[in-house]
């Protein structure tokens, strides 16, 4: 297993990606279920990140693979609009993933 992978918006993904993990960007239902069938089907991950927006959209295959309690283990994170819809920014992310400052605040 290679570790983690993420299914999310654009913006979301992309700050993982500053922190190594590799992800999917996904705009679209129909995206999202085929990005997930690929995560779950290759065995290559330990563990499926996937923002709230994109549980939103799969409840129920998200309902259903948990029920597997096989890896990829699944866990769900807020995207990059935060849970009150106000945007956060890249380097709040990047932060947020990897735990440094890429851009000092002034």
């Amino acid at each position: 297993m290679a570790g983690y992978h993420i299914i999310g918006d654009p913006d979301t993904v992309l700050g993982y990606r500053f922190a190594g993990v590799s992800g999917d960007a996904v705009s679209t239902v129909e995206e999202a279920r085929e990005a997930f069938a690929r995560a779950t089907a290759d065995g290559d991950y330990g563990i499926l990140i996937i923002t709230e927006a994109v549980e939103d959209m799969l409840k129920a295959e998200t309902t259903a693979y948990r029920l597997k309690a096989k890896p990829p283990y699944l866990t769900v994170v807020e995207d990059i609009w935060g849970k009150r819809g106000k945007r956060r920014s890249l380097q709040d992310l990047i932060f947020e993933a990897v735990g440094i400052r890429i851009v000092e605040e002034q």
